[in-house]
């Protein structure tokens, strides 16, 4: 079973892809800190200060301004940047969930809906909202 979930950003597509793989903006709307650009090949260490957490994950691909795929502990997960004029339809897709694990895709889904959210109001508005800081 996969998850899907998707916002349209008002801003263009460059500036959302951007906002994923440079670690001096990740911080600003899901994680704390990203320990280095992503690129394809590259394991990136994420950073959870609220919560005193760090993971890796593995940069499988990487497509400019248009996907990215990378393994978040079991689960691969591909994010994809679709303009439409001005603004863009931001999608995630986590993959291979245990259908009868219906508590975990339900904490899962509200995790992108929630990073998503963050996104739109730190692209849009330059507000930075992030877990636990309000």
């Amino acid at each position: 079973m996969d998850i899907v979930t998707k916002i349209q950003v008002n801003a263009p597509k460059e500036n959302v892809f951007e906002a994923f793989v440079n670690p001096n903006q990740i911080g600003g709307f899901w994680f704390s800190s990203s320990s280095a650009r992503w690129e394809q090949g590259k394991t990136i260490t994420l950073c959870y200060e609220e919560y005193n957490a760090e993971l890796n994950i593995q940069i499988e691909e990487i497509k400019k301004n248009k996907s990215i795929e990378f393994i978040w502990g079991d689960h691969p997960v591909k994010i994809q940047f679709e303009g439409v004029d001005d603004s863009t339809v931001v999608t995630t897709i986590e993959k291979d969930f245990d259908a009868q694990d219906v508590e975990q895709l339900l904490g899962q889904k509200e995790g992108w809906v929630y990073m998503l959210s963050c996104l739109k109001a730190y692209l849009e508005h330059n507000v930075s909202i992030r877990a636990a800081i309000l």
